[in-house]
């Protein structure tokens, strides 16, 4: 972990998250989420002379929505439910899967590899299509409204982002502290008489704790990856809000709804959707 600290990839990865959702947090705290927007232009004469979407670098720097409000503002407001729900279900995928292996990790071989061939299909099926399933009736917006409020839908979602992947990641994990189990050195440790308790976190942790760290960058970008999925396919964050011919919106302007909701534009007005996906690559960048 110290090394890991010292590495200028891993400084400069971490101080780009925590700025973008110290900025996030800060408009939400003093500006109440409010979004700059910019108003409609007109000449001399009163007749119009400009209106949004305005393109980088004119009225503002990274342009406007469709709306005039400043894709650099949408795009830092919603950074903390962005970075914070990949943050959040990639900690608990590992936690909760790290807890799980350290109870089957040294089941007898038959209930491992029983464990493993139930695992083993879920790995190969799309996540992203066992999320859209799971998610849209409790996502979408009904002629009647949400059925659930916010905090349902967003815990709910926590849910199954987390489920999804629990059971390939146990497997995983306990394939890594089964075979750390085998080595040598753990051997001696049994037969100078350490308790079982005792191997597993002097012995066996300190030889993974690495690999664990790696791992939850892997998870990080996984969940992001699913997050971008989810948006193209208007299944976003809180909820999905669609109207009679009005184009699906988001309750909040997490990035992958921005890219899902204006995907539309992406021949037209380009930059409202290469804005938020600026911003995903450089997220993914910092962890990989």
């Amino acid at each position: 972990m110290t090394r890991l600290l010292k590495t200028k990839k891993f400084i400069f990865g971490a101080s780009f998250l925590l700025i973008l959702l110290t900025l996030s947090i800060l408009n939400t705290v003093f500006n109440d989420g409010e979004i700059r927007k910019a108003p409609l232009f007109y000449n001399e004469d009163g007749a119009l002379e400009k209106a949004p979407p305005y393109p980088p670098f004119d009225v503002f720097l990274f342009g406007s929505d469709m709306y005039g409000y400043d894709m650099l503002h949408t795009v830092i407001e919603g950074a903390k439910y962005s970075i914070g729900i990949v943050i959040v279900v990639a900690f608990f995928r590992m936690a909760l899967s790290i807890l799980l292996s350290y109870f089957l990790f040294r089941v007898p071989e038959r209930i491992f590899n029983l464990i493993k061939a139930i695992s083993e299909p879920l790995s190969f099926f799309p996540q992203t299509l066992i999320s859209y399933f799971l998610l849209s009736t409790v996502i979408i917006y009904t002629i009647d409204g949400f059925h659930h409020p916010f905090w349902v839908r967003a815990l709910y979602e926590f849910i199954i982002l987390i489920l999804i992947a629990l059971p390939a990641l146990t497997v995983q994990l306990i394939e890594q502290k089964r075979r750390v189990w085998k080595e040598e050195f753990i051997e001696s440790a049994i037969t100078l008489g350490g308790s079982k308790r005792h191997i597993y976190f002097k012995h066996v942790l300190p030889q993974l704790y690495e690999e664990w760290i790696l791992m939850f960058g892997q998870q990080f970008l996984q969940v992001l990856t699913l997050l971008v999925h989810l948006g193209v396919m208007i299944i976003l964050f809180g909820g999905t809000i669609i109207g009679d011919g009005d184009p699906p919106t988001s309750v909040t302007h997490e990035w992958s709804g921005l890219i899902g909701v204006n995907k539309r534009f992406m021949l037209a007005h380009e930059w409202i959707v290469y804005v938020p996906i600026l911003f995903f690559t450089l997220t993914a960048l910092s962890v990989a």
